[in-house]
């Protein structure tokens, strides 16, 4: 099959050298990753959002012409995807099949380094109150990917204010140990106070704090988002193009 292969996931995730693979793919949440020359479809991290309605959710990571013909093979060897996240520039070669409705269009961040301090931080805390982190997101952040009780969220942490919390971000634990920042939220009252760039602080060092690396997604046009985690060190190491039924 023109070198197409078939790729035990915990050897993947042990032994690529590709950032996204090894901090973020979790290898007991993945049924299936086929490879040819240096592209990769990783059927993988189905209930990282929520849980699975038992489609195949991709992962398309490599060159584009590598891609475009593991793609053309995996087609027929896998059911219809319904979810499927590819490198941006690769979107359009992926089989119709594949190519559903995009919902976004974000860049993929790291960070090994601990942030600049903020003067802002010794105001975040622990949060614990469910009704008042969903108080902020329901106002804030509606469609946010994380919620009290999410599968994997390791803690909450936000700045209160009078009547509720005035920012809030949850971190998220990976299986290799990476923590990945998720839904960091601001009320608007309290826009461009800085806010949201001290919880972000925060959830880094506590990201940092286990294995010495912290991710994040950012939508590519958040310009403010964007700002923020570029001051707190953060790089974009990978932008996709994430498409669902």
């Amino acid at each position: 099959m023109e070198g197409l292969h078939e790729i035990d996931p915990y050897e993947l995730v042990a032994r690529s050298e590709h950032p996204f693979v090894r901090h973020q793919v979790d290898p007991a949440d993945t049924p299936l990753v086929l490879a040819l020359g240096d592209a990769l479809v990783i059927d993988g991290n189905r209930n990282r959002t929520g849980p699975s309605d038992g489609s195949p959710s991709l992962w398309c990571l490599g060159p584009t012409a590598d891609l475009a013909r593991l793609a053309g093979l995996a087609t027929d060897l896998m059911e219809e995807p319904g979810r499927v996240s590819v490198e941006a520039a690769a979107y359009d070669v992926l089989p119709g099949a594949w190519r559903l409705p995009v919902s976004g269009h974000w860049h993929w961040m790291l960070t090994h380094d601990a942030p600049p301090p903020h003067p802002l931080e010794p105001s975040v805390v622990e949060v614990t109150d469910a009704a008042l982190i969903d108080g902020l997101l329901d106002v804030a952040n509606p469609g946010s990917f994380a919620r009290p009780g999410s599968r994997g969220v390791e803690c909450w942490l936000g700045i209160p204010g009078d009547d509720g919390l005035l920012a809030v971000g949850a971190l998220y634990r990976d299986p290799s140990g990476a923590g990945h920042l998720r839904s960091v939220s601001t009320h608007g009252s309290a826009a461009g106070r800085g806010l949201g760039t001290a919880v972000s602080a925060a959830l880094t060092r506590r990201a940092l704090a286990v294995s010495g690396t912290a991710t994040l997604g950012v939508y590519v046009d958040n310009g403010p988002a964007l700002a923020v985690y570029d001051r707190l060190g953060f790089r974009t190491h990978v932008t996709f193009r994430s498409a669902r039924r």
